[in-house]
């Protein structure tokens, strides 16, 4: 898997770049987190009637980070995966629900979000 679109480095138009993610870090961990339960409520002359509650709640956080390499284009990549052009870096949190899909396609999709690459195509 990886993307293929047109990518400027530093002012150069590489027509038919090829963005290959090959790391991806993932932390899981659990955190308190406040939230609000109910809004507080105010009187007509915008004096508070009932205060706002707050509660505590463990939510559970996966940031993950990832690394791309870009490369001139597949053929390039291909015969020698050591010469790239540059890596792009990005990060999300990661779904973990039971339809999530796997971190690479979550990766990727992540990339694809971002404007610049929104045009790219799977390869």
């Amino acid at each position: 898997m990886a993307l293929q679109g047109k990518y400027d480095f530093k002012g150069i138009e590489i027509p038919e770049a090829y963005i290959k993610v090959d790391n991806i870090s993932y932390n899981g961990h659990h955190m308190i987190e406040t939230v609000e339960k109910s809004a507080a409520v105010y009187n007509s002359d915008g004096s508070l009637k009932t205060a706002a509650v707050m509660e505590d709640k463990w939510v559970e956080k996966n940031p993950t980070r990832y690394t791309a390499k870009v490369y001139k284009d597949k053929a390039a990549r291909d015969s020698n995966p050591d010469i790239l052009i540059t890596e792009i870096y990005g990060g999300y949190e990661m779904s973990k629900t039971s339809s999530a899909k796997n971190a690479v396609i979550q990766a990727y999709n992540n990339l694809k979000a971002k404007d610049d690459y929104k045009d790219y195509t799977d390869v």
